[in-house]
C-alpha cells in the first residue's frame, strides 16, 4: 500500500519552512532517537494517548502544524486526526528520509 501524497513536498518543506511552526515527529520513540529532524517534537501516533497528548500542546488551529513519519503513512493518519480536532493548518511533509535528502536539518 503506497503512503498518502504529502500535503507538501520535501523540497517544498525545506524551502518554505515556517520556522516559528510546530514540528512533530509521529513515529515511536526509538525511532525518533535514532535521527530527527530538528526542533521536532516527539509524539507517536500509535500510542493511545496520541490525541490526549496533542490536545494538551499549545497548536495553532489555523497556521501550519507539520507532521512528519518514516514514509509519510503515519504522519497522514495524524494529520487527519489534528484537522479533525480544530487544527486545520495540520500539514503532512511526509517521511524523514526523503526531507533529510532534501536537505532539512537532522539532529
Amino acid at each position: 500500500m503506497q503512503p498518502p501524497t504529502p500535503d507538501l513536498d520535501a523540497a517544498s518543506f525545506v524551502a518554505d519552512r515556517d520556522t516559528n511552526a510546530p514540528l512533530l515527529d509521529v513515529r515511536t520513540p526509538d525511532e525518533f532517537s535514532e535521527g530527527h529532524l530538528e526542533g521536532a517534537v516527539n509524539v507517536d501516533v500509535m500510542a493511545p494517548d496520541f490525541v490526549d497528548r496533542v490536545r494538551g500542546m499549545d497548536l495553532p488551529d489555523d497556521g501550519p502544524i507539520y507532521l512528519y513519519c518514516r514514509s509519510g503513512g503515519r504522519s497522514g493518519k495524524a494529520t487527519g486526526v489534528l484537522r479533525d480536532l480544530g487544527h486545520g493548518g495540520a500539514l503532512n511533509v511526509g517521511g524523514f528520509e526523503a526531507l533529510a535528502t532534501a536537505g532539512a536539518e537532522t539532529a
